[in-house]
């Protein structure tokens, strides 16, 4: 556990440096909207699930009474991160009062994925469609081995094609740091470090090379 730590506060630290425009790219996409609120200090949750379907902006007064006052460091430390990651708009009113207010965009996206899954509402299904939705224990088994066939291209690359769904663009930034980039490609350090992870561990460093490269992903 303490690995997964250190890997989702980098993970953290590396969304927290990416342009603004780019975060804001990323806050279209509810799934990430959630993803980085798990990923927040406590506090910054609360604060976060707090302010989440309020309106305008709350002081920085106001913020300071939702702590208790042995807790004045990590509130300092939360602000500070939602700021840096743009989940929290700082602003300065007439009187020289601070304030926060959540992002529209990262706001309006995490209130989808809360209250709808991410998805619009959609008309019932028929019977006759939804006899045939896999189990939870039919996609668990799935997501497996699609787990498994990754890294099994990752150990023999030459049956990429045979033993996975992923698209080539996914696998391309999935693989990048992973494979030695030439005709016959082989496992780097990294790639062997990645196979002895946890899978928790594995699976925060893909999120982190796939938010790094969106721009060439196809979903």
């Amino acid at each position: 556990m303490p690995q997964v730590r250190i890997i989702a506060k980098n993970f953290m630290d590396m969304v927290a440096a990416l342009p603004a425009m780019k975060l804001d790219i990323l806050y279209e996409n509810p799934f990430i909207c959630e993803a980085i609120l798990r990923s927040l200090p406590p506090l910054a949750k609360k604060y976060v699930t707090q302010m989440l379907f309020s309106e305008g902006s709350i002081t920085a007064k106001l913020l300071e009474e939702w702590v208790l006052p042995d807790g004045s460091t990590k509130h300092r430390v939360s602000i500070d991160r939602l700021v840096q990651l743009r989940i929290f708009t700082e602003s300065v009113e007439r009187k020289k009062e601070k304030s926060y207010r959540l992002n529209p965009t990262f706001q309006a996206n995490l209130q989808k994925r809360i209250t709808t899954g991410g998805v619009l509402p959609r008309e019932p299904m028929p019977p006759s469609l939804t006899g045939r939705l896999p189990s939870l224990e039919e996609l668990e088994k799935y997501a497996l081995e699609q787990w498994e066939c990754f890294l099994l291209h990752l150990i023999n690359s030459g049956q990429a094609e045979k033993v996975t769904s992923f698209s080539p663009s996914m696998m391309r930034v999935f693989q990048r740091g992973l494979l030695s980039q030439s005709k016959d490609p082989k496992l780097t350090e990294s790639g062997f470090q990645f196979l002895l992870m946890e899978t928790n561990a594995q699976l925060w460093y893909i999120i982190r090379e796939y938010i790094s490269n969106s721009e060439v992903c196809i979903i």
